[in-house]
């Protein structure tokens, strides 16, 4: 393992007086999100064409917000796409992250937007990219909540599809009886992290018949350094038809971890050759925009 015993044990005593002395106030309500102005993101009079026919919907991480896609967001609207997101699972008492709240719940509200992006722009289906948690949102919104069919293409950027170790931390803390212990306390402040442990009930409903959507193309990538989602093998899906890529395998001198891959332009150049195949350049070390 890449920690020791201490310090292991330092940052799970540091977590638990964090989390000890916010329980004691209420347990935190959504609040109304505060959309990002990127140029161009959200715009409902963005045309679609036969070269881009469908909206596309960009999903962000776990404690992010739509903030976060705004090396990617101008570039695909630049490359022609009617492009939209927001910041959703925010709490009152922590304004800054979002993401954090219940996944079920945001899972919904990601549904609600995209449901709204579909009526709006007069389309019957969306292309989905999602990070990290926002990777396994599109595939709730389909098993469990009237997405089937509405999504077309879905791509994972370092997304976390069988949830997480945290580098075995989560292992060697429920070796210690420390993890069920401490659920209530991510319960009344971020229930989502402790949703996305390997093996938490979540993991195992959204997962329950198999890893993958029927009648969605799915795509993933995700880096050697992530140090959020590991082993990082687990970002892929195992089916037939599923596109799973390692961004060191495109550039070997990629040092993009989990929340910089999203800033990466080799894998954004990777992002659009799945979207749309015909046009597709190759990702390397080179790709530039």
């Amino acid at each position: 393992m890449k920690f020791s015993i201490a310090s292991v044990l330092s940052t799970a005593s540091a977590a638990l007086t964090i989390f000890s002395s916010v329980q004691a106030a209420a347990i935190p309500t959504p609040v109304e999100i505060q959309k990002r102005d990127i140029e161009g993101l959200n715009n409902y009079a963005c045309k679609l064409t036969p070269a881009h026919p469908r909206p596309l919907l960009l999903v962000h991480g776990t404690t992010l917000t739509v903030d976060s896609w705004s090396t990617w967001a101008p570039l695909l609207i630049k490359e022609g796409y009617c492009v939209f997101g927001q910041t959703y699972g925010k709490y009152k008492n922590i304004p800054l992250f979002g993401g954090i709240a219940p996944i079920e719940d945001n899972a919904q509200e990601v549904a609600n937007f995209a449901n709204d992006v579909l009526t709006r722009m007069n389309a019957t289906q969306l292309d989905y990219i999602g990070h990290s948690q926002g990777g396994i949102l599109g595939r709730y919104w389909i098993k469990y909540l009237d997405g089937a069919g509405k999504i077309n293409r879905m791509i994972g950027i370092s997304p976390i599809q069988h949830g997480t170790t945290l580098d075995g931390i989560t292992t060697f803390a429920s070796a210690l009886h420390l993890l069920n212990p401490a659920q209530p306390l991510f319960d009344a402040v971020a229930p989502a992290l402790y949703q996305m442990i390997v093996g938490s009930p979540f993991m195992q409903k959204l997962n329950a018949g198999g890893d993958t959507s029927p009648g969605v193309i799915q795509s993933n990538i995700a880096t050697r350094y992530d140090e959020v989602v590991t082993p990082w093998e687990t970002c892929y899906q195992d089916a037939p038809g599923v596109t799973n890529t390692l961004l060191q395998d495109l550039c070997l001198l990629a040092l993009n971890e989990h929340i910089t891959i999203i800033n990466s332009k080799i894998a954004l150049r990777w992002a659009l050759n799945q979207l749309d195949p015909s046009t597709a350049k190759t990702a390397n070390c080179l790709s530039v925009f």
